[in-house]
């Protein structure tokens, strides 16, 4: 009588534990290169005063 020490539901899980794993790792490599690209260019187009005196200062 032979052990079976893999069961379908444990091969199972570890499938799906390498793809989840896989695609958060996809998901932080994109954060990590694309969020100073959209800091960067958000920063660029910030609203700026167009005078750099307000009337409102009399």
């Amino acid at each position: 009588m032979s052990k079976n020490y893999f069961s379908f539901f444990g091969i199972l899980l570890a499938t799906i534990s390498i793809k989840i794993h896989s695609y958060f790792t996809k998901i932080a490599t994109l954060i990590n290169t694309n969020v100073p690209k959209i800091t960067k260019l958000l920063l660029s187009k910030a609203l700026k005063p167009v005078k750099q005196y307000s009337t409102n200062n009399l």
